[in-house]
């Protein structure tokens, strides 16, 4: 056998092995290739941005709820003090009530005084009246006279 003849055999049909190879083989695998780390490189870009946008929205969030508790304290506040304004009206109006309602019974009891007085001063006038004329009608003696008199304030007293 002829070893040179061989080996260069193999020689020529490795490197057409080797061309097919290169020629047909490799392209398509490099292609892959690339379109596999570009599908890649672009996933870690996207996965980058959604990182970004979840820290933003993260930072939105945030003073979303910061603005909306500021604003539920004002609205707590105002709340507060319009409960307290309502109460202190509540208050106002009872005071004014109890102080009409005061003096409107003060005015019926100073009529009723009033009139007491003056049936006092009428009947104590007709029991004056009543016991002058007894002791009118009768003879004056001291007496008589006495007499008289404690049976007019019995009367007065009945």
């Amino acid at each position: 056998m002829n070893l040179n003849a061989t080996l260069l055999g193999q020689m020529i049909a490795f490197g057409l092995f080797v061309w097919f190879c290169w020629k047909f083989v490799w392209p398509p695998l490099l292609s892959a290739m690339e379109e596999r780390a570009e599908k890649i490189e672009q996933g870690l870009k996207d996965s980058e941005e959604s990182a970004k946008k979840i820290i933003k929205a993260q930072e939105e969030a945030d003073s979303m709820v910061k603005s909306a508790k500021s604003e539920a304290k004002k609205v707590l506040d105002n709340a507060k003090q319009q409960a307290d304004k309502i109460v202190e009206d509540a208050k106002n109006k009872a005071n004014e009530e109890k102080d009409r309602i005061v003096s409107s019974a003060q005015a019926e009891i100073d009529k009723e005084v009033v009139n007491a007085k003056k049936s006092l001063e009428k009947d104590f006038a007709v029991n004056v009246m009543a016991a002058v004329k007894k002791i009118v009608s009768k003879e004056v003696s001291s007496t008589d006279h006495d007499d008289t008199i404690k049976e007019s304030l019995n009367d007065f007293r009945k």
